[in-house]
């Protein structure tokens, strides 16, 4: 404990750092920040920009805090469009969603991409319990459950037909095998008390330590809820599909708004959240990371992703990280690094 304890207080008092983007000129402001890398393979973070909304752009890394940008920073695929959110399936094989159209696109390398298309139907079918989808489908997300070799897809719908009701948004769910047969779409949480009545979006979901997460966003405006409105909050079940606890303490602090969590488990053991800015400067994702999925969460400095495509958010938004085995990281340094 005191060792863990030590270690998140040399993180706390790292130097913040800063990065220079011009153009496609990606390269850092300062040296690189010393942090333990995995032994085998590294970290895909796969992300949108501002300027390329729902276009999917690609960087990499060995310890979650150096990021190298690839393809300086142009589109990976102009075929996706969504808020990419990639899980690895029980055959191995990569899958994520795509929306507009609805569709999805499984990878053995994260480079060759194949398309299925989905019938809208899978997600419009929650208007019979009362939730619509959005223009977007509500940013979906994927999960591969090994336990029970079933996938679980996440979104946002909200009560108003036609519209983003942002305050009745709740986040519904369908389970699938074999991408052919989908369960109907329920909603996901029965939360209580002062969050029976949350709005939801962005929810990822993750299996950690035997225990079923659910990272969320608090979309209550800071009037409804003041202490947790816009912020990142998690909840926990011992099943893929529930109960799951009222959500926690915020793992972001009140200073800015944010959203679009993104998970991963850094080299040393620590759990790392990743959660957008999108208010005001600082724009784009902060760390934050601790010993337990409890908390308490601190936040860290790093280098990420930068794109450099001419607004004033110049870093990742919308994505995800995914752990990746050796082979995957050298196939898309290799195809990416020197474009």
């Amino acid at each position: 404990m005191k060792q863990h304890l030590f270690k998140s207080i040399i993180t706390t008092l790292a130097v913040c750092f800063t990065l220079t983007a011009c153009g496609n000129d990606l390269t850092p402001a300062i040296d690189k920040i010393e942090h333990e890398e995995v032994q085998d393979g590294g970290y895909l973070f796969a992300f949108i920009t501002n300027a390329r909304y729902y276009k999917i752009h690609y960087a990499i890394s060995r310890d979650c805090y150096n990021w190298q940008t690839l393809n300086k920073g142009d589109v990976i695929n102009m075929g996706y469009k969504g808020h990419p959110d990639i899980c690895r399936g029980g055959d191995g094989k990569y899958y994520m969603i795509g929306v507009m159209p609805l569709a999805l696109w499984r990878s053995e390398d994260l480079i060759n991409w194949d398309i299925t298309y989905l019938d809208n139907r899978i997600f419009d079918d929650a208007d019979e319990i009362g939730f619509y989808a959005v223009n977007d489908y509500g940013a979906p997300k994927i999960f591969y459950d090994e336990d029970s070799g079933q996938y679980i897809i996440s979104w946002h719908g909200c009560r108003v037909k036609n519209t983003n009701d942002w305050q009745s948004m709740r986040t519904l769910y369908i389970l699938t095998k074999d991408f052919k047969t989908y369960t109907k779409p329920k909603l996901l949480f029965n939360f209580t008390g002062a969050d029976e009545s949350m709005s939801i979006i962005d929810t990822i979901i993750r299996k950690i330590n035997g225990k079923y997460y659910a990272i969320l966003k608090d979309e209550r405006s800071r009037e409804e809820a003041p202490l947790t409105g816009k912020t990142v909050r998690i909840a926990m079940s011992d099943n893929l599909t529930g109960p799951y606890t009222n959500p926690g303490e915020p793992v972001t602090p009140l200073d800015l708004l944010r959203e679009a969590p993104a998970y991963t488990q850094l080299p040393d053991g620590r759990h790392a959240i990743l959660a957008e800015s999108y208010d005001r400067n600082p724009f784009s994702y902060q760390m934050f990371t601790s010993w337990s999925m409890d908390g308490p969460w601190v936040e860290n400095s790093f280098i990420g992703p930068m794109v450099g495509d001419g607004t004033s958010r110049p870093g990742a938004r919308h994505g995800c990280i995914v752990r990746i085995p050796e082979s995957v990281y050298n196939g898309l340094l290799n195809k990416y690094s020197d474009k």
